[in-house]
C-alpha cells in the first residue's frame, strides 16, 4: 500500500500509517505542491490521523503541537481544491484516484458541494467508469438526494445490487455501520422485486439467499412470503450440493442404553463415532416421579453445576473462523458447538424417553407430579397447577395443549414471585402473557454478568490463547491460556521481551500480577482472576451457588463496576433460547408457538411428534429452572434462620 489510509479508529494499520506519517513529515513533503486528487485526499487521511489523537512514538510535545499545526493547514487546501473543481477535471481524472481513496473522494465532494458542477450527463459517464462503485456513493445524503432517479435506476439494472440492499438491511456487523443514503424513489416494491430478480438469476450468492430466507420486516425492507420461499429453495438446493460435495466432513454421534454397565453415563468412541451410553441397571436404582425428573439435571447434562441450561450458546464456544460468516442481524446465532449441544440434547431426551416407556412411565405423568405434588408441598406454595394432554390424544391436540400450559406455568409463577400465591381469578382477567424476560425470581441477585472495560481487558489477555501474555508456540499444547500456565508453571518475568514486557509490566501496576525475589510471576487476586475465568466460559454466574468468599469478591467487583446484577427467573442465554424455539424473535427460530396457535404448522405427523418432543424438553427445563429458584430461597431462608438461632 503506497499511499496513507484513514481507515478507522480500532484498525490496527495505523502502527504502519503512523509510521508512512513520521516519514511524511520528516522529509518535510507538507512543503510541495498538491494539484492531484490523491494527493489531497492523503492530507485528509493525514489529518483525520492527527485528529484521532493518534501520534508517532518519536514525536516529542513540540513536534507533536508543529504537525498539528500543519494539518489545520491542510484543511484550508483541501477546502479550496474541492470549491474550485469543475466537472471537466473530474471526469477527466476520475480514472486515477487510487482505489483506496475513492470512498473519501466521493464523500469530499459531497462535504464540500462539488457535486453540484456535475450535470445528469456528467453522472452517467462517470456510472460507467471501471473505478466507480456505487457503495461509496450511497454514503453521501446530498448527491443521492440530487441525483435521485438516476442513481434508482442505476440500482435496479444490476441485480447484484441488490447484495448492497440485503448488506446494509439485514446482515449483522460487527461494529456501527456508517449510514447509507437510498434514493426515496427507491420503493420498498422496487427493492423486493431487485431481490426476487437476483434470487431468479444465476450465481446468487448462498448467503445473501440465507440472509432473504431469514429476514424481517421493516420500515425499510420487506420481502414477500413467496419471494423468501423461492431464497429457501435455492438455498436448500445449493445447501444439499455442497454436504453431498468431497469436500463434506461426516460427524457421527449415537446413543446407548446398556443392561450392565457399572457407570451410570460413559463416552465411547468407536470407528470415528461417539456413543454416549447409559445404564438402564443404574437408571432402575431409583425410579420414584421425583428423581426421574431431577435425572434430566443430575445424568443427562441439561443443566450445568450452577443450575443455568447447559444447552444455550455461549460466547466462547464459538470459533473465531464462524464469526467471519454472514448472518442476519435478525437472527439467532446457532453456532457448531450450538448445534453439537441440541444434537446431544436431542439423542438423550430420545433414549431417556425410551428408558421410561420400558418401564411404563409417561413424562407428562412425572412432569405434572413434579409441578402439581412435589413443588408445592417441598417448597409451600399457594399454588402451582400443571395439567398434560393425555395418551389418548393425537399429537396435534397434545402440542395445542401443552402450549397454553407452558405460558399459564410461567403466569403462576410470576403470580407467586410478586404476591406470594398464585391468583387464578387475577390470571383470567388478564389477556397478556409474559415474555420470558418478565418473569421475575424470588431472589434480588440472582445472576452476574459481566461489564466494563477492565472486565474485557482481564479476559482477553489471561484467558485468550491469543493473548500477549500467552506464548502459544511454545505452550499451546499443553496450556489453554495464560491464567492456566501462571497457575501451573513457574514464569519469570524475564522471559517477557519487548513490547510483551510492556504487556506485563502494566498488569503489574495495576496490581493482578506480581513478582518474588526470584522474579518469578504469580497472582495477586486468585479470586478474581477466578470470576473472570467463569465469565468466559459460562458468560454468567448464578450468585447464590457461589461460596461466600467469591460472593464477597463479586460485591466488590460491582462496585468497580466490573459486573451487574438481574433477578430473573431466566438468564439472558436462556431467554434467547426459549424464544428461538417458540416465538418470532428470531428470524431462523422454530416459531412452534406461533405456528400452531395460528395453524401454520406442518401437517406432517412425524415432524409434529419432533415438535411435541421439543415442547416437552422445554417444559421440564422450565419445571427445573422453578425448582431452582425455590430450592436456592429456601437454603438461604433456612440460613438466616440458623445465623439467628446462634445469635
Amino acid at each position: 500500500m503506497r499511499r496513507i489510509v484513514f481507515f478507522s479508529k480500532e484498525d490496527l494499520a495505523h502502527h504502519s500509517m503512523m509510521n508512512k506519517i513520521n516519514d511524511f513529515f520528516k522529509a518535510k513533503k507538507y512543503e510541495q505542491e498538491f494539484d492531484t486528487f490523491n494527493d489531497i485526499i492523503e492530507l485528509n487521511h493525514i489529518g483525520q490521523y492527527l485528529d484521532n489523537e493518534f501520534v508517532h512514538n518519536d514525536w516529542n510535545p513540540h513536534e507533536i503541537e508543529y504537525y498539528r499545526a500543519i494539518a489545520k493547514n491542510f484543511k484550508r487546501s483541501i477546502s479550496l481544491f474541492f470549491h474550485q473543481l469543475t466537472s471537466t477535471k473530474i471526469l477527466a481524472n476520475f480514472d486515477d484516484i487510487d482505489y483506496d481513496y475513492t470512498k473519501t473522494f466521493w464523500l469530499l465532494i459531497n462535504r464540500f458541494d462539488s457535486y453540484k458542477t456535475i450535470s445528469k450527463r456528467d453522472l452517467q459517464e462517470l456510472l460507467t467508469k471501471q473505478k466507480f462503485n456505487i457503495r461509496h456513493v450511497l454514503f453521501c445524503n446530498k448527491i443521492v438526494s440530487l441525483f435521485d432517479e438516476e442513481i434508482k435506476d442505476f440500482l435496479c439494472k444490476n441485480v447484484t445490487h441488490a447484495e448492497i440492499i440485503l448488506d446494509y438491511y439485514e446482515k449483522k456487523h460487527d461494529r456501527e455501520q456508517q449510514t447509507k443514503y437510498f434514493p426515496k424513489s427507491l420503493s420498498l416494491k422496487d427493492k423486493e422485486n431487485l431481490i426476487e430478480r437476483y434470487v431468479e438469476s444465476e450465481g446468487s450468492n448462498l448467503n445473501y439467499l440465507r440472509l432473504i430466507v431469514k429476514s424481517k420486516d421493516s420500515d425499510s425492507l420487506k420481502i414477500g412470503d413467496k419471494v423468501k420461499l423461492k431464497a429457501k429453495k435455492l438455498a436448500d438446493q445449493i445447501n444439499d450440493e455442497l454436504l453431498h460435495s468431497e469436500n463434506a466432513i461426516v460427524i457421527k454421534k449415537g446413543v446407548a442404553l446398556s443392561e450392565d454397565q457399572k457407570e451410570v453415563k460413559k463416552i465411547i468412541v468407536r470407528d470415528d463415532q461417539e456413543i454416549i451410553s447409559y445404564s438402564k441397571k443404574r437408571l432402575l436404582e431409583n425410579t420414584d416421579p421425583k428423581t426421574l425428573v431431577l435425572n434430566f439435571r443430575k445424568i443427562f447434562g441439561f443443566f450445568d453445576f450452577q443450575g443455568c441450561i447447559d444447552l444455550v450458546s455461549r460466547s466462547h464456544e464459538i470459533d473465531s473462523f464462524e464469526t467471519t460468516f454472514m448472518r442476519s442481524k435478525n437472527e439467532f446465532l446457532a453456532s457448531w458447538a450450538f448445534g453439537s449441544k441440541s444434537t446431544d440434547g436431542r439423542m438423550n431426551f430420545e433414549i431417556y424417553k425410551y428408558f421410561l416407556d420400558s418401564i411404563n412411565v409417561k413424562l407428562e405423568d412425572i412432569f405434572e407430579f413434579f409441578a402439581n405434588d412435589y413443588l408445592n408441598k417441598a417448597f409451600n406454595i399457594d399454588y402451582l397447577k400443571l395439567h398434560l394432554p393425555s395418551s389418548d390424544s393425537t399429537v396435534l391436540e397434545k402440542i395445542r395443549l401443552i402450549v397454553p400450559e407452558f405460558e399459564s406455568l410461567l403466569e403462576q409463577y410470576k403470580l407467586y414471585v410478586e404476591d406470594d400465591t398464585v391468583d387464578y381469578d387475577l390470571m383470567q382477567v388478564s389477556t397478556k402473557t409474559s415474555g420470558f424476560e418478565k418473569i421475575p425470581s424470588l431472589l434480588e441477585k440472582k445472576y452476574v454478568y459481566p461489564i466494563g472495560n477492565e472486565h474485557d481487558v482481564l479476559r482477553y489477555n489471561f484467558f485468550n490463547n491469543m493473548s500477549p501474555l500467552f506464548d502459544y508456540g511454545r505452550f499451546g499444547k499443553t496450556y489453554s491460556n495464560f491464567y492456566n500456565l501462571i497457575l501451573s508453571k513457574k514464569i519469570k518475568i524475564d522471559e517477557y521481551v519487548g513490547y510483551k514486557r510492556t504487556y506485563i509490566q502494566y498488569f503489574i501496576d495495576k496490581k493482578y500480577l506480581m513478582t518474588d525475589e526470584e522474579g518469578h510471576l504469580s497472582l495477586v487476586n486468585t479470586d478474581l482472576l477466578l470470576l473472570v475465568g467463569y465469565f468466559h466460559k459460562y458468560d454468567v454466574i448464578s450468585y447464590w451457588y457461589l461460596p461466600k468468599n467469591l460472593r464477597s469478591e463479586i460485591d466488590k467487583m460491582k462496585d468497580e463496576n466490573m459486573v451487574r446484577f438481574t433477578d430473573k427467573l431466566f438468564t439472558e442465554a436462556e431467554q434467547d433460547y426459549f424464544n428461538y424455539y417458540l416465538n418470532n424473535k428470531f428470524s431462523n427460530g422454530l416459531w412452534l408457538r406461533n405456528k400452531y396457535v395460528h395453524a401454520t404448522n406442518s401437517h406432517e405427523i412425524e415432524e409434529q411428534e419432533n415438535d411435541y418432543k421439543i415442547l416437552l424438553k422445554l417444559l421440564v427445563l422450565l419445571i427445573l429452572k422453578i425448582e431452582d429458584d425455590l430450592m436456592i430461597a429456601k437454603s438461604i431462608l433456612v440460613s438466616h434462620r440458623k445465623s439467628k438461632e446462634q445469635l
